[in-house]
């Protein structure tokens, strides 16, 4: 284990750094079930995409759609993570608000998913459905 000093220094080297972000991801795996479900779904839509044998376009509007979500909720989850450090167990109106405003931004952003999701898939849907 590296020395309390160590642990407060800056990372010099992007391995690190790198390693670190992974750290931080796997944990926001473990512990956040909203991250897991959202892992999930997009696994299925991946799945889905390479089934459908989609447009490299449509790929890139997936994946950024994907990443996004996971960008929103990791955001959702500091910002929860930094409110609960600051007003502990106490109710907070404002902590609430703010809690609740990430929470929305998870929500657009998922929303932003499912309408990229509808342009490459609704096609593909009615074109099965036409046969």
């Amino acid at each position: 284990m590296a020395s309390p000093d160590k642990r407060i220094q800056k990372n010099r080297h992007w391995l690190a750094s790198a390693r670190h972000a992974l750290d931080g991801l796997w944990g926001t795996f473990l512990h956040e079930g909203n991250f897991r479900r959202e892992s999930v779904v997009a696994l299925v839509v991946i799945g889905a995409a390479a089934v459908f044998d989609v447009s490299r376009f449509d790929w890139f509007l997936l994946l950024i759609a994907i990443l996004l979500v996971f960008l929103a909720e990791l955001w959702n989850t500091i910002i929860e993570a930094v409110v609960d450090l600051v007003v502990g167990a106490r109710f907070d109106p404002q902590a609430k608000r703010i809690k609740d405003m990430s929470a929305g931004a998870v929500l657009v952003a998922a929303l932003i998913a499912v309408v990229c999701g509808g342009y490459v898939f609704l096609p593909v849907l009615w074109r099965l459905i036409a046969r």
